[in-house]
């Protein structure tokens, strides 16, 4: 019996290191689909219809608001002094998406605009 367990720890070794670190999409930090549903019903009014889709549909746009932000990916990992640059990061520290802000409005998406949510795999 020893013999299996030695031979099985590195395998044991490499599945829990996978395990661990394995990110999880950031859509999975925010509000729900169902939260993000009842937000628009609450606070939609001046949101643009592009923007509401997207926002519905889990993925962020040039244009959206840092509240639509935050309501969609919850605080960011890390932020510049004056709050223009939001980053949202791996358990390594690796940048996922990005957003450049001016006037508290997307400017630009860095990093994987999908969030870290795979193609293949709809939101959970």
């Amino acid at each position: 019996m020893k013999v299996y367990l030695f031979r099985s720890l590195p395998l044991l070794l490499l599945i829990a290191l996978i395990a661990c670190s394995t990110n999880r999409p950031l859509i999975t930090r925010g509000l729900n689909s169902e939260e993000r549903r009842h937000f628009v019903v609450q606070n939609g009014y001046g949101i643009s219809e592009e923007n509401k889709r997207s926002f519905l549909d889990g993925f962020p746009l040039e244009g959206m608001s840092q509240d639509l932000i935050f309501q969609l990916y919850g605080a960011p990992d890390r932020t510049d002094d004056d709050d223009t640059l939001w980053e949202y990061v791996d358990r390594r520290g690796m940048l996922i998406t990005g957003f450049r802000f001016e006037n508290k409005k997307v400017t630009a998406i860095l990093g994987d605009r999908r969030g870290g949510l795979p193609l293949e795999q709809p939101e959970p």
